[in-house]
């Protein structure tokens, strides 16, 4: 992008990591606790300790390449695709996955590429496959799951989408509404279509 973000949409974001990085956070003092009170539950402590550290590493790299500098860029799609699966395993379980299945082979593009995901990533309900296209003149990012996606979600999605601030939480649109940031300065559009139980983000 060649303009500063605005004052808003940096708070958005801000409070957007903050949001996902604090439970671990919180989970990691709550175990300290714990481990002061009785050291006899040091088998559980490690446990969560090793758990949400994982966690807030693999999240923490996501935000930082996603949101960061371009110092910051993945060397190659193998490197992209593992920063967003460790990403993914943060968001889901593992009786209902989040899977990714990409086509992408050319790496300039993996901001878009990640943030296209973490959007399709939060309208899961139970998990399902996100698959990543590339053409010559196109990205397209498809979800799709056995279940339900969240409706509520994919509405707010389409307002951020359509350059309005979503009224339910807009905070946690925040990546979406970077993403239309910054594909706008690149004369790229977005859109959205969905249905119960898939949604596509198409650039054109």
């Amino acid at each position: 992008m060649t303009n500063i973000l605005s004052t808003e949409l940096a708070e958005l974001i801000c409070t957007r990591i903050s949001h996902d990085l604090a439970g671990n956070i919180g989970t990691v003092s709550n175990a300290l606790e714990m481990l002061e009170d009785d050291e006899d539950d040091i088998t559980d402590v490690k446990s969560l300790l090793e758990n949400s550290a994982k966690t807030l590493a693999a999240r923490i790299k996501f935000f930082r390449v996603a949101f960061g500098l371009k110092n910051a860029a993945p060397k190659n799609t193998t490197e992209l695709n593992t920063i967003i699966c460790n990403y993914l395993e943060t968001v889901s379980n593992a009786k209902t996955p989040i899977i990714i299945k990409s086509d992408i082979k050319n790496v300039s593009c993996y901001k878009i590429v990640m943030l296209a995901v973490m959007a399709l990533a939060d309208v899961f309900i139970r998990g399902g496959t996100i698959s990543v296209f590339e053409t010559d003149e196109m990205l397209r990012f498809e979800a799709v799951s056995d279940f339900d996606l969240s409706a509520q979600k994919l509405e707010n999605m389409q307002q951020a989408l359509t350059s309005h601030t979503p009224s339910d939480n807009p905070s946690l649109f925040a990546h979406i509404l970077y993403l239309k940031a910054f594909l706008g300065e690149i004369g790229v559009d977005i859109d959205l279509s969905y249905d119960a139980k898939s949604a596509v983000l198409h650039l054109k």
